[in-house]
């Protein structure tokens, strides 16, 4: 185990992709952050639209796809009231990275 330090938001989500990034869900900024092989991190993408970014995936297309699943908006968290706004969303950007190709 290494400590990496604070890298400053909570994660629900982890992706790889096939040159060693691992990218990173921090639902506290509505972002997702790439930390490169080097160690240094990077914020991909950052959005008000992205209400607790969760799962991901890289796709061959060359985009990192990620649903926002609005979990802090369930009634649970807000005496009943469910705070959610649908249509739920999947958003897709651009990170020019391949994904892993499991065999």
């Amino acid at each position: 185990m290494v400590d990496e330090g604070n890298k400053g938001g909570g994660s629900d989500g982890l992706e790889s992709d096939a040159a060693g990034c691992i990218y990173a869900t921090d639902y506290e900024h509505n972002a997702v952050l790439r930390r490169k092989p080097d160690g240094s991190w990077e914020t991909v993408v950052h959005d008000p639209r992205l209400l607790w970014p969760d799962t991901m995936s890289i796709a061959t297309d060359g985009y990192l796809y990620v649903t926002a699943n609005q979990l802090h908006r369930q009634a649970r968290y807000h005496g009943g009231q469910d705070l959610r706004h649908k249509p739920y969303s999947l958003f897709r950007t651009r990170i020019d990275a391949r994904p892993v190709e499991l065999r």
